[in-house]
């Protein structure tokens, strides 16, 4: 959603203070934004526009393409005028982004848990598991990436806390997902889309949105990156595949499955 954030400059002690108001005023939950993502905003220009990139998913686990998708984002936002032409991926009429900030969010066990139980498999990771991997797998990353409860929630944190930046709200799918519930049908200027390309799947949403005629700068189609399943991730895991697993896996991510996946079998 486009969040347009009007409003006189504040000094940047009263922005600040600002921000912790709104956490805590805020009816609904609102996740608290990190200091470090806080001062990366503080220091642009007034007047500048940045981009929120949000991306909800089962995240069962978490894999190096779910934060690949969130890099391959930044760097198609962000490009340079210089770089723009050399970018088949990046509309022309894309509004040029100052800043970009990302948020992963995680499905709710009750809405995972029936997909096992279709299989006749068990949740292997529950919600705060799931979680905690995020919050490992994005560790590298920058303070340009966090973490929310829900998605979408901290754009409103994001609006209250800088009202002299503009702020536009991207939601992130792969290819897969979009054909699956053909989310080309919701795209708009006030519901954008960023979508990244998945082996099979990409040409035909390509197809799709071209058929419908939107506007390319309200549905960003990204590259399309390594097929990396969580399932595969699941039945490595089983095989203790270490090989296959460091593919697909941050180190970190890895160590903490192998760990728990040992001690759950103890």
């Amino acid at each position: 959603k486009i969040l347009l954030a009007l409003g006189t400059t504040m000094p940047k002690n009263q922005n600040k203070q600002l921000c912790h108001s709104a956490n805590t005023t805020t009816a609904m939950s609102q996740s608290a934004l990190p200091q470090e993502m806080y001062d990366i905003l503080n220091v642009l220009d007034d007047g500048s526009t940045v981009a929120i990139v949000t991306l909800l998913g089962s995240l069962c686990p978490i894999t190096k393409a779910h934060v690949q998708a969130f890099i391959e984002a930044r760097r198609l936002l962000l490009a340079k005028e210089s770089d723009i032409d050399n970018d088949s991926n990046r509309p022309p009429c894309l509004e040029t982004f100052q800043e970009m900030v990302g948020f992963v969010s995680v499905n709710p066990d009750a809405y995972v848990s029936p997909k096992f139980e279709r299989n006749g498999e068990i949740l292997p990771l529950k919600y705060k598991e799931r979680v905690e991997l995020v919050q490992l797998a994005i560790t590298d990353v920058g303070p340009w990436m966090s973490t929310e409860e829900f998605e979408g929630e901290t754009c409103l944190t994001l609006q209250r806390c800088f009202p002299r930046l503009s702020f536009i709200h991207f939601t992130m799918n792969g290819a897969d997902d979009v054909l699956r519930y053909r989310k080309w049908r919701w795209a708009r200027e006030n519901n954008r889309f960023i979508t990244m390309g998945r082996k099979g799947d990409t040409e035909k949403v390509v197809q799709a949105a071209a058929k419908r005629g939107l506007n390319p700068a309200y549905f960003v189609m990204g590259t399309e990156l390594p097929d990396i399943s969580s399932t595969a991730v699941r039945d490595a895991l089983s095989e203790r595949d270490c090989s296959a697993l460091a593919e697909m896996l941050h180190p970190n991510v890895m160590k903490w499955c192998l760990e728990h996946q040992t001690s759950r079998q103890k």
